[in-house]
């Protein structure tokens, strides 16, 4: 091993003066809370940015296809047929969105009607699912007649309550009212059922923006093509910005803390003058005298980093196995946070973090470097 390195691990264990113990104490606490920090707040604002994502495309088609005056598409079997070829469509399914209000034994309350066709059960047309919230709102449960009323139709509809749904998100548990194809024909006194718009399901959820262009130029301009990271692109940015705006405060109080690291260095130097003295006699080179120093430093911080890398983790694993991050629905949407620690997100903190603690390591290592030799074995 380099004389350097070996001369470093000894200073670094060596005893020190009171002053010195605790700067050093202090940088590495401050760099250990710093770090374990950042990867809370960034495992945090990914989990709820994965959450709001998994629970949105859960219940919102992938891409939306309207017609662009807001009329019923009356051809949607051929588009239908048109846009199956399409590479990365999976699935397309006729549908329609309206308000409407639902009226229980004693309360009434806002929802939306959304046409879905049966999955788990045989759902007949004068049968409707609805949110669990709603539901609860309106004292309503399975096999329970309520009322729908609609603009087009201000007559109230009889529907037997099927069954609750819970989505996970506050909007749609509070207000979406599910009916068949058929149901929503019969609410309308229709014969057929025409959709006002068509959901496509995609196999890579990430590539519905070139999905939806080349759905676009097949369709034409009197169609609008809407894709779910459009749709979402506000909610999205703004969870983006708060990840970026997370890391930018909290890695200042990582900076505060290696600047103890420069202060303990410092101290260091002082103390240390007659060995620095001595080896610069001896024949130490200048950068052997710096690169003692940024080991010294480069210790510190790997300790107080790696400490906080662990202490991130337990705590992200505290908060989840507890579910700590409880939040309101009715404002966010969502009742539970998980966190959700990114391999990537911790090596760019750690990552950042030993560039903060290196850099605090240059002025004492170079302040060491210009120690005269003579004077300070004069003076001792």
């Amino acid at each position: 091993m380099p004389f350097e390195f070996k001369l470093a691990f000894k200073y670094f264990r060596a005893k020190r003066k009171s002053l010195a113990r605790f700067t050093s104490a202090v940088a590495i606490l401050g760099i250990t809370v710093g770090v374990a920090s950042l990867i809370i707040a960034q495992s945090l604002a990914s989990g709820f940015q994965d959450e709001m994502r998994e629970k949105i495309l859960a219940n919102t088609a992938h891409i939306s296809i309207f017609q662009k005056n807001g009329g019923k598409i009356s051809d949607w079997e051929n588009i239908k047929t048109k846009l199956e070829s399409v590479e990365n469509v999976q699935n397309i399914t006729p549908t329609a969105l309206e308000n409407a209000l639902l009226i229980g034994e004693t309360e009434s309350s806002y929802a939306i009607i959304k046409v879905q066709s049966p999955k788990s059960k045989v759902q007949s047309p004068n049968e409707a699912i609805i949110g669990n919230i709603l539901a609860e709102k309106l004292n309503l449960k399975a096999n329970d007649i309520a009322e729908l009323v609609t603009l087009e139709n201000q007559t109230p509809t009889r529907v037997r309550i099927a069954e609750t749904f819970s989505s996970g998100l506050y909007e749609y548990d509070s207000t979406l009212v599910t009916l068949t194809p058929e149901g929503f024909a019969r609410l309308h006194k229709e014969s057929d059922f025409t959709p006002t718009h068509l959901s496509v399901s995609v196999k890579d959820i990430y590539k519905t923006a070139e999905t939806a262009r080349k759905i676009s130029e097949i369709l034409g301009e009197n169609y609008k093509i809407l894709d779910w990271q459009e749709a979402n692109r506000p909610l999205f940015a703004a969870l983006s910005l708060e990840k970026k705006a997370s890391f930018a405060v909290i890695s200042l109080i990582i900076f505060i803390a290696v600047l103890n690291i420069t202060t303990t260095l410092a101290l260091l130097v002082n103390e240390r003058k007659l060995d620095i003295s001595v080896l610069r006699t001896c024949g130490a080179r200048t950068k052997s005298l710096i690169l003692i120093f940024l080991i010294e430093g480069f210790i510190s911080g790997a300790i107080g980093i790696f400490s906080g890398v662990l202490l991130g983790l337990v705590a992200c694993f505290a908060a989840n196995y507890f579910k700590l991050v409880s939040i309101s629905a009715e404002v966010y949407s969502l009742n539970y946070i998980p966190l959700r620690p990114d391999p990537v997100n911790i090596l760019q903190i750690v990552a950042a973090a030993f560039l903060l603690c290196l850099a605090a390591t240059v002025y004492p290592a170079f302040r060491a470097s210009r120690v005269k030799p003579l004077e300070n074995l004069r003076n001792q």
